[in-house]
């Protein structure tokens, strides 16, 4: 994991209007969380969304192989005055007991990986029979793409087109009740009905069966 260290210690991307869109996604599903209720941050990174959870009073683990993106996201929540567990974490073997989570939130995580349904697997085992799992990834046929290789050297990903990411949960055995793109330009007005299509992040919201 020597090349996520090397990453998160030269991360200086600021968070992007796409972080309010994402938010704006999430909402309606997050509205009858409360102080009880558990949120995994899987793949935290920067942890800018372990933060968002965090600022609704609820329960929340932050987990990631690097230290690097640990501390930074312990800074980010010391700074922001907000509480949450940063543990490390293999998204492969998740130690959680079944059914331990009202939400599980990736952003920027299946892509990194050859077998991307062994960890929906995982999450599908963790999350609670009513809860969601969120999934952030990047746009095959986004503009990001081009630029990606200069951003995050030595970082493999493979990204998705939706009709690919929609299939890998289905293939675990859970179903999709959202799904769609965003930022299809890097700038607050965007023509986000091209999303699905261009978008440089598609997503998917999905539960058990």
């Amino acid at each position: 994991m020597g090349e996520w260290d090397n990453y998160w210690q030269n991360y200086g991307l600021k968070p992007g209007s796409s972080k309010t869109r994402m938010e704006n996604i999430m909402n309606p599903f997050l509205k009858k969380m409360n102080k009880n209720s558990k949120v995994l941050d899987a793949g935290c990174g920067s942890g800018y969304f372990t933060g968002f959870f965090a600022s609704k009073k609820v329960k929340v683990i932050g987990i990631d192989t690097s230290k690097k993106a640990r501390d930074m996201t312990k800074r980010n929540l010391a700074k922001l005055k907000l509480k949450a567990k940063v543990e490390n974490g293999n998204v492969l073997k998740l130690k959680y007991k079944k059914d331990s989570f009202d939400v599980i939130f990736t952003d920027g995580l299946l892509e990194h990986f050859k077998n991307p349904e062994k960890i929906l697997e995982q999450f599908k085992r963790v999350i609670k029979k009513k809860g969601v799992i969120i999934t952030f990834v990047p746009n095959k046929y986004s503009y990001w793409i081009f630029l990606k290789p200069f951003l995050m050297k030595d970082i493999h990903e493979d990204p998705f087109i939706l009709k690919r990411l929609v299939k890998l949960h289905e293939k675990v055995g859970l179903k999709v009740v959202q799904k769609g793109g965003l930022n299809v330009l890097p700038f607050r007005c965007s023509p986000e009905f091209l999303g699905p299509l261009i978008g440089r992040i598609l997503y998917v919201i999905a539960r058990k069966r």
